[in-house]
């Protein structure tokens, strides 16, 4: 891999699917649902070996800093980052865009999530290292999943044209983005075979989002930019409290 890979972990949100089994203060990711580990922790596990610790960020709010770090000490303190508040998945990337850009090189970045279970870890890794390949030559990646059931509770990824083979698998372009469908729809979509769930996991190049940004958000590309260029410690929510 020419570029330096990171998984950047989204850790921030409130589970709020699973109330009242989870709670504001322990929402689902901390939850150790999977033979006494936390998806969080489990999330942080399967991508060894593709990524080290030093590759590994996790985005959260300081609320969830000190419980997140005590189910993952091997990562180093300061790749935890501290939203300064809550907000959705964009400006999530963006912080730990603008972290990635503190560290002075260009990379390729797996935007991952805190709370799935993936049954199959090594093929998991296998697809990660092979959205690698694709980001490296500047596609945008978003990774799908093959629908089992007609579910009406997650968006669907419209399959497109093949765009290319990388690392054994093919790439399609994506013809478009649906939001939650009605019963009907669902299984439609399922019943076509050019429909995945979309699994809210992406892998892309710093440069490449940040030119995206930059044509679709521009506010946010120029915090990330600012960002990017002052110390970490002139914003407190770059700062994990050590206990």
């Amino acid at each position: 891999m020419s570029l330096p890979y990171y998984a950047v972990i989204m850790a921030g949100g409130g589970g709020t699917r699973l109330w009242p089994l989870s709670r504001l203060s322990r929402p689902k990711q901390l939850l150790a649902l999977l033979r006494g580990r936390s998806l969080f922790r489990v999330a942080v596990d399967r991508l060894r070996p593709l990524f080290d610790a030093e590759h590994t960020l996790v985005v959260c709010h300081a609320g969830l800093a000190n419980a997140l770090r005590r189910e993952a000490p091997r990562l180093p303190r300061a790749n935890f980052l501290i939203e300064p508040q809550a907000r959705n998945t964009a400006p999530a990337i963006a912080l730990a865009l603008a972290e990635i850009a503190r560290r002075g090189e260009p990379a390729a970045m797996a935007c991952l999530t805190a709370d799935h279970y993936i049954q199959d870890e090594p093929r998991f890794r296998e697809v990660l290292a092979a959205a690698y390949d694709a980001a490296a030559v500047g596609h945008l990646v978003t990774l799908g999943i093959e629908p089992t059931e007609a579910v009406t509770g997650f968006g669907y990824i419209e399959r497109g044209e093949p765009v290319g083979e990388f690392g054994g698998r093919t790439a399609f372009r994506v013809a478009a983005f649906k939001e939650k469908p009605d019963r009907e729809t669902a299984i439609r979509f399922v019943a076509d075979g050019r429909h995945s769930w979309n699994s809210g996991m992406f892998v892309w190049t710093t440069e490449r989002i940040l030119d995206e940004f930059s044509r679709q958000v521009p506010a946010l590309a120029d915090a990330a930019r600012a960002w990017a260029t002052v110390s970490r410690t002139s914003f407190g929510y770059w700062a994990v409290p050590a206990r």
